[in-house]
């Protein structure tokens, strides 16, 4: 029968082993860490660098045919689409706005006769 010390040794041995083997997962897995912050730390350039080439001219198709991706964050600032300009306060509303729901019922105005 094995000593307690005996017990404890083979544990070391095994322990041991475990360890060699992980110590290149564990500088890979550094490495990978190091790796990601630094392409992070390029994803605020090169999202305003895509915007710019945009802006220039260059369609999304074209700057994927070259083999830019389009960024996952767009950078702050303007948004990506253009917003509709929002109707003066003032303006008189449309005249569809002011038909009665029914116009096209028989009894409805018409352009010329006033409504009831």
């Amino acid at each position: 029968m094995a000593t307690a010390e005996e017990i404890i040794r083979q544990a070391q041995e095994i322990n041991a082993a475990r360890e060699t083997a992980l110590a290149p997962l564990a500088d890979l897995m550094a490495s990978r860490k190091r790796l990601r912050d630094e392409l992070e730390k390029t994803e605020e350039p090169y999202a305003r660098a895509y915007v710019e080439a945009q802006a220039a001219g260059w369609t999304a198709e074209e700057l994927e045919t070259l083999g830019a991706e389009e960024p996952k964050r767009r950078p702050k600032g303007r948004p990506r689409a253009t917003r509709r300009p929002a109707a003066p306060k003032n303006s008189a509303p449309s005249s569809s706005a002011t038909a009665p729901e029914n116009a096209s019922a028989p009894d409805a105005a018409s352009p010329g006769k006033p409504l009831q």
